[in-house]
C-alpha cells in the first residue's frame, strides 16, 4: 500500500493531482480544497490511502494526516465511498466536518452531492464514537494527552475534554485543572 508520496507536481487537473517522484508519476484524486492548494511544480508531501477495486487501484492523498485518518473514518461508513468521502471533505474543513457531526448538524452533511438524510443520519452515528480518536491524535503533546485521558477516566468525554484543552499548554496537572475548570465551569 502507498501511504505516502514526496515529489514535484507536475499537473493539476481539476481534483486530480500528478506527482512526479523520481520519475514515476503518481495521480492523486484529492478534496477539492486540497486540490485548489496544489501548484505545477511545487515539492509536495502527500498524505495517502490507497484504495483496490477489482478493475483500479486508486489513490486519495491529503496535505494532513488528520485529513487523512478522518477520510478513513469516514469510508468506514455504510454508504460513504471514497469518492463521497473527498466529497464530504470539499463542504468544510476536517474541524467543520467534525464539529458538524457532532452537533448531528444534518443540513450542512447533505450539502455533498449523494449524501441524503438518510446517510447523514447514519454518519452521525457512526462517527461520533470515532471522532474522538482523530481529535485526540491532533493534540500535540504528550501531557495533553495524558490530561485527556485523565478526565476520562474521571467521566468526562473524551470529545469535550480534547476540546477544552486544545490549544493549551502545561504539565499534566495544569492541564487537568485547567480542563476541570473549564467543563464544570468553576475554579478548582
Amino acid at each position: 500500500m502507498i501511504g505516502f508520496l514526496s515529489g514535484i507536481i507536475r499537473q493539476v487537473k481539476g481534483t486530480r493531482v500528478l506527482v512526479d517522484v523520481h520519475g514515476v508519476g503518481y495521480e492523486v484524486d484529492m478534496s477539492v480544497a486540497d486540490a485548489a492548494r496544489a501548484r505545477t511544480g511545487d515539492a509536495v508531501e502527500i498524505y495517502c490511502h490507497t484504495h483496490v477495486r477489482e478493475d483500479a487501484l486508486l489513490l486519495f492523498g491529503f496535505f494532513t494526516p488528520s485529513a487523512k485518518d478522518f477520510f478513513e473514518i469516514l469510508i468506514g461508513v455504510s454508504g460513504v465511498g471514497p469518492k463521497s468521502a473527498l466529497q464530504i471533505l470539499s463542504i468544510g474543513t476536517v474541524d467543520e466536518i467534525r464539529s458538524a457531526v457532532l452537533r448531528a448538524d444534518i443540513d450542512f452533511l447533505t450539502r455533498v452531492p449523494g449524501v441524503g438524510k438518510k446517510i447523514a443520519e447514519r454518519m452521525v452515528l457512526d462517527l461520533r464514537g470515532k471522532i474522538s480518536d482523530v481529535l485526540l491524535a491532533d493534540v500535540g503533546d504528550v501531557n495533553t494527552r495524558d490530561a485527556v485521558e485523565a478526565l476520562v477516566q474521571l467521566g468526562f468525554k473524551k470529545d469535550d475534554a480534547a476540546k477544552v484543552l486544545q490549544g493549551e499548554t502545561g504539565t499534566a496537572e495544569e492541564l487537568i485543572r485547567k480542563g476541570l475548570k473549564q467543563l464544570h465551569g468553576k475554579k478548582i
